[in-house]
């Protein structure tokens, strides 16, 4: 069967978060069918017993449950391409949907924009601050900086709140450079042309990557906060320098942003060209 839209949810360790994410996903009120593929990359029978206990219920879901983490990357170019979904939503296992009619307005949105290729939801955090899910083209050494007490001198103050997009009315529709994976939504037709995530990465940038190359072939990357979606507000990569040394995430987060900076180093920045055409 063909759907019009495929729900990719990639778990580790959130399993109880995860059914409350499926909950919501079941409880949207949509003119269109969809599926649903929840991935457990634990590695962990106790959060593998709750999914199993907890999904079993729902019809258009299934549930993969890998032996061994095979990386966010791998494991979502695995599940979408033994998917069907017109548009693909990659939703972190922390999200929720708690607004019924989310998927009816994204999938309205990008029908009625054919140009747009990527579309994010605004995030509010359980805390109740705004996630910042649209960021600028990544520079390495503003991405260090920003882990230390640098960021706060005032020749690099500006630089890392540009970064950081401080500056975006985070309340309107506007293209950005890119958007986290955390919840974005890909039509499948550009998936494909791209080519998935690039596997070179493990854990991060894959997503920047795949905004870069979207505004290469003209479509839009657009932040769309007509919808918003629920986060924990945990950030795997969070910490400081000192946390290099200890936290393996972060040192991987570091590890993927350098292969991302040597490939891209030197290249333009394609949204810019795009304007310019």
């Amino acid at each position: 069967m063909e759907y019009k839209a495929t729900i990719v949810i990639l778990d580790f360790m959130k399993a109880s978060r995860v059914l409350e994410n499926v909950r919501f996903i079941f409880s949207q009120k949509t003119n269109f069918e969809f599926e649903v593929i929840v991935i457990d990359n634990s590695c962990n029978k106790n959060n593998a017993e709750i999914l199993k206990n907890g999904l079993k219920e729902y019809k258009n879901l299934r549930l993969i449950i890998n032996e061994k983490n095979s990386g966010y990357i791998k494991a979502h170019n695995k599940a979408i391409a033994e998917s069907s979904g017109k548009y693909i939503f990659m939703v972190n296992p922390d999200i929720l949907f708690k607004e019924e009619l989310s998927f009816q307005k994204i999938i309205d949105f990008l029908d009625e924009n054919p140009e747009i290729g990527i579309l994010g939801p605004k995030q509010i955090n359980d805390s109740g601050e705004i996630a910042i899910t649209a960021r600028a083209f990544p520079k390495l050494y503003i991405q260090v900086i920003r882990r230390t007490f640098l960021r706060s001198l005032p020749f690099l103050k500006k630089e890392v709140a540009y970064d950081e997009m401080r500056h975006l009315d985070f309340s309107k529709v506007q293209d950005v450079d890119w958007l986290q994976s955390s919840c974005f939504v890909v039509r499948r037709d550009l998936w494909r042309k791209i080519g998935g995530f690039n596997e070179a990465y493990f854990l991060f940038m894959a997503d920047v990557e795949l905004c870069f190359e979207t505004w290469k072939i003209n479509k839009r990357v657009v932040y769309y906060p007509d919808v918003q979606v629920y986060a924990d507000g945990k950030r795997l990569s969070a910490g400081g320098f000192c946390d290099f040394f200890k936290n393996w995430i972060l040192r991987q987060h570091v590890v993927d942003a350098i292969k991302y900076q040597l490939k891209h180093f030197l290249r333009a920045n394609p949204r810019e060209t795009y304007y310019k055409k």
